[in-house]
């Protein structure tokens, strides 16, 4: 990686977290088939063999390979890709229930699906999602303490 200028000697493999699957609108895999975690949105596996104890140039071989993958699905997939709304669900399933036990008393549970949607929507096209739930959550909020507002945003 580092003949194609990307340093990766700190980096380290990591554990699929439910967080991360709650950011992410597609996701790839390696190679893992039916042994990787259950990922609650579109899951692409891609047949890659692993680098380990490989020479250079089929690790430079693989590399390339995985380069090709992504480019192919930036120009063939992108729109798809924003267009999935499961991971969008997957959100909204998490931020509802504690919308509801706050604004229950206040609100239907269609104006608090309707205000949560909206914050969530005002995020779609936006390509780093690590924040989303928290601006959204406050977003949500805001729309539904607002007094004589309907709950869309």
């Amino acid at each position: 990686m580092k003949y194609v200028l990307i340093d990766l000697s700190e980096r380290r493999p990591r554990k699929l977290t439910v967080e991360m699957q709650l950011h992410a609108d597609w996701a790839i895999t390696l190679a893992c088939g039916a042994q990787c975690p259950f990922v609650p949105t579109t899951v692409e596996d891609w047949e890659v063999p692993d680098p380990a104890g490989r020479s250079l140039e089929e690790v430079r071989a693989i590399r390339d390979g995985v380069e090709a993958h992504v480019k192919h699905l930036v120009a063939e997939k992108l729109d798809l890709i924003r267009s999935d709304r499961s991971a969008h669900q997957l959100r909204l399933e998490r931020l509802l229930p504690d919308l509801v036990r706050e604004f229950e008393a206040e609100r239907t549970e269609e104006e608090i699906r309707t205000a949560a949607d909206a914050a969530l929507a005002e995020f779609q096209d936006a390509p780093v999602r690590s924040y989303v739930m928290t601006i959204a959550n406050r977003k949500a909020r805001e729309v539904l303490r607002a007094s004589g507002q309907p709950a869309a945003a």
